[in-house]
């Protein structure tokens, strides 16, 4: 039953998905109804074709449908602001996830696996239930910002007239001193009655780096400039010193720029108002970026940037649970020392801090609108380390506050309601996506390795029409990523594209950071090759080592897996294929980025890219360190192949239609016209009689079928049915038992005889016939014809 749920559920998303991409943005009425209705005709559709195609009985079709129809129910109930297409999408997508999932439990604890495959399949659908929980979570913002009507949240209003004074602050180190220049003037032209500026330089030791920034501040009204070296706590200690020692008393409101901001005039008059709501900590807009325009490096960089604020951030906003991004943003001073300032344990002190505001109680705001505009990291090396620290930082939060984040946390200090608990638990945890890919390349790598040598493959099979789900998933996932690209960005499909390029490209990098922030608790920067500008594919692969030596291995294993054949590699190069092209998308991006024309101002900004590692230095050694990963996993994989790696589950096959069955919406018909065959029959005779049916001597033989209790893959061979017939695949030591060749009567079968009884000449006794061998199967009457097992 749970394969017929799967099945259909895979086709109802494939459906659901066509829908989500063209219309889902467009339909702009909510309601339960009309969602349930939609829902309920794409689990018709649904049912219908794939009773069609795989000769499903109408009982277990009809289960997949109102399975479908009643996901659809709760989703539409838990999200009544989203139409109809967005509840049907998600539905479909949450039933066939479960299903999947529950069938490789299934086929996991009844597959007949040894011990080992045990352990191994468990491990393998650990990481399948990761995956798809975080493919969920995205969908889940996509479809949330999308297919949104109206809002969950009653906002606050902005007040005009409350005008607080603000002190905006700026943290440096190493900065170009004319960029820095330019970002201090473009503060000094807002228009607002009641502010500061406050200019922090860190530990930067050339002086002719930070010495014109201070001399341009000194003597200007409302602009102070300090440089401290040695410092500590990095860019949260310097806010720390200011925030204590050169803020103004009057300040009410802290805001953060980064050094290389141009922000507009209005940005404090648009946005201090909101303040005037005293539960309100902070305010977040969105973090903008300037001078990409004709560029592919650049504007892929910048819509994939542009991507978590069109929906991340506006979809948490329903539920008071955004981050305080750092720059663009501004804070209730009160609160903020009421916490003890920024954490200097955190290298993401900003996110980290907004955690802590909304655990004390305190809610949030994110306006999308961009008040300012800075410069992207010029170079995909330094985009690398940018990511690096990000991710580390989110594995920072993760590790010391999960414990606040789970849902039956009692702490009377712990004011964070469920949403805010699970968007900030998911939102960690989304960081573990390319940590997964690493687990999937070592599981490809080594089932390749095991299908090269002729061994069983020591984890659960996923045999016959159900090994193309993970492929629907895979490929309904990207359409809906390039589909909400495309739509929350207002890109076209070649940007899209690019975007999706890009973060395909940083893969290695966040699992690599992901490693580290489990194992380290002090910050760790990622050490990457110095940058050439100008340079060729050889430079690109050379600053993507570890990628491109992935991407090689892996469409090398596919070629190899693919030259194998037969059932034994499944649709391995297909995934071996596709893991590569993730690690390929490094280099592809590095060689863009090698064509990129940087102005004589950014070029300088680019030099002072390459100086700014101020943390523990990591260097990724692939050839070493993946090698060895993926050795082990090899080696491990190999020890437990020489166990049993089971036979197919009971649960992997498909159940057997009856010749009388039509179809779910064929009996639906039947029944309304009360006529099965079809044809009325006159009223004044009686329905004439069919004769007998006898079997001629020497008849030939029909398909072979499998016999209830024959052992391992034993089949008999039965005389041919008007029904549809399923082909058989040999199994090993298959037993054929052959029929009688003498004719046969309308008297009772022979007890020795595999024909069934005709349809129209019921026997004369009862006794029933012999089975064709003892019962050694587990695979229950009627269960369809087997498969052969593949190696995957």
């Amino acid at each position: 039953m749970i394969l017929s749920i799967l099945l259909v559920a895979a086709v109802a998303v494939g459906i659901a998905t066509a829908a989500l991409v063209g219309f889902g943005h467009r339909l702009r009425r909510a309601g339960l109804a009309s969602a349930v209705a939609l829902a309920g005709a794409v689990a018709i559709v649904s049912g219908e074709v794939t009773a069609r195609l795989l000769s499903l009985p109408s009982r277990a079709t009809l289960v997949a449908e109102a399975t479908i129809v009643a996901v659809a129910i709760a989703v539409g109930v838990v999200r009544r602001r989203w139409n109809a297409i967005g509840v049907t999408f998600f539905a479909t997508l949450v039933t066939a996830s479960s299903a999947y999932l529950a069938l490789a439990f299934l086929v996991t604890v009844r597959g007949g696996l040894s011990p080992a495959a045990t352990a191994t399949s468990f491990a393998v659908l650990g990481l399948e239930a990761l995956a798809l929980f975080i493919a969920l979570s995205y969908a889940f913002e996509n479809c949330d910002v999308g297919c949104r009507v109206g809002h969950d949240r009653d906002f606050p209003l902005h007040h005009p007239d409350h005008q607080p004074f603000v002190s905006l602050h700026v943290a440096a180190y190493n900065e170009p001193p004319e960029m820095l220049i330019e970002t201090i003037r473009s503060l000094e032209a807002i228009d607002y009655p009641h502010f500061e500026i406050v200019v922090v330089d860190n530990n930067t030791k050339d002086e002719a780096v930070w010495r014109p920034v201070e001399a341009y501040c000194a003597g200007r009204e409302n602009v102070t400039f300090v440089h401290v070296d040695p410092w500590p706590g990095f860019k949260s200690g310097a806010l720390n010193l200011v925030l204590r020692e050169h803020t103004d008393p009057r300040a009410e409101i802290i805001g953060v720029v980064d050094a290389d901001y141009v922000v507009r005039r209005d940005y404090l008059t648009r946005t201090v108002g909101y303040f005037a709501d005293l539960h309100l900590a902070f305010v977040q807009t969105p973090q903008d970026y300037r001078e990409w325009k004709g560029d592919t490096y650049l504007t892929a960089l910048h819509d994939s940037y542009a991507y978590f604020f069109a929906a991340a951030m506006r979809s948490r906003n329903e539920r008071n649970s955004i981050i305080f991004g750092g720059t663009m943003g501004l804070i209730r001073r009160s609160v903020l020392e009421e916490l003890g300032g920024w954490d200097e344990w955190c290298i993401t002190e900003d996110a980290e801090a907004s955690l802590r505001m909304l655990r004390a109680g305190h809610s949030g705001l994110y306006l999308h609108e961009s008040f300012g505009q800075g410069i992207m990291p010029l170079t995909f090396s330094a985009l690398k380390r940018q990511r690096f620290r990000w991710c580390f930082g989110g594995i920072q939060i993760l590790r010391k506050h999960w414990r606040s984040l789970l849902p039956w946390d009692s702490d009377r200090t712990n004011h964070l309601s469920l949403a805010q608990r699970l968007d900030y638990l998911v939102g960690g945890l989304q960081w573990f996506i390319d940590l997964v890919a690493v687990g999937f390349t070592v599981i490809v790598a080594a089932a390749t390795a095991l299908v090269l040598l002729g061994r069983p493959v020591a984890f659960r099979p996923l045999l016959g029409p159900a090994v193309l789900v993970p492929v629907v998933l895979g490929s309904t996932g990207l359409l809906r990523a390039l589909w909400a690209l495309r739509t929350l960005n207002g890109i076209g499909t070649r940007r899209a594209l690019f975007a999706l390029l890009t973060w395909l490209s940083l893969s290695w990098t966040v699992a690599l950071a992901c490693g580290k922030g489990l194992v380290r608790r002090d910050g760790v920067f990622l050490r990457t090759p110095k940058w050439r500008t100008g340079g060729g594919l050889r430079d690109a692969l050379r600053a993507t080592t570890v990628e491109t030596t992935l991407a090689a291995g892996l469409w090398a294993a596919a070629g190899l897996a693919f030259m194998a054949g037969g059932s034994r590699a499944s649709l391995l190069p297909v995934f071996a294929l596709w893991q590569g092209g993730v690690y390929a998308a490094a280099p592809t991006m590095a060689w863009l980025n090698q064509h990129t024309e940087l102005s004589a101002r950014l070029e300088r900004r680019r030099r002072t890219e390459e100086r700014r590692e101020r943390f523990g230095a990591v260097q990724p050694h692939l050839v070493r360190g993946t090698a060895a990963i993926a050795t082990f996993g090899v080696v491990v994989l190999l020890a437990v192949g020489a166990g049993n790696a089971g036979d197919q589950a009971d649960v992997l096959v498909l159940p057997e239609r009856s010749e009388a069955d039509r179809g779910p919406l064929g009996n639906v018909l039947e029944d309304l016209s009360g006529d099965p065959d079809g044809d009325e029959a006159p009223m004044s005779e009686p329905p004439p009689t069919a004769p007998a049916t006898t079997s001629q001597p020497g008849a030939t033989q029909g398909p072979t079928a499998p016999v209830a209790g024959a052992g391992g893959g034993a089949t008999v061979t039965t005389s041919p049915s008007p029904g549809p017939t399923s082909a058989t695949t040999t199994a090993p030591a298959a037993v054929t038992t052959t029929a009688p060749t003498s004719a046969t009567s309308t008297s009772t079968p022979a007890p020795t005889s595999t024909t069934p009884p005709s349809t129209t000449s019921p026997p004369t006794s009862a006794a029933p016939p012999t089975s064709a061998s003892p019962p050694t199967s587990s695979s229950p009457p009627s269960s369809g014809p087997p498969t052969s097992r593949p190696g995957r």
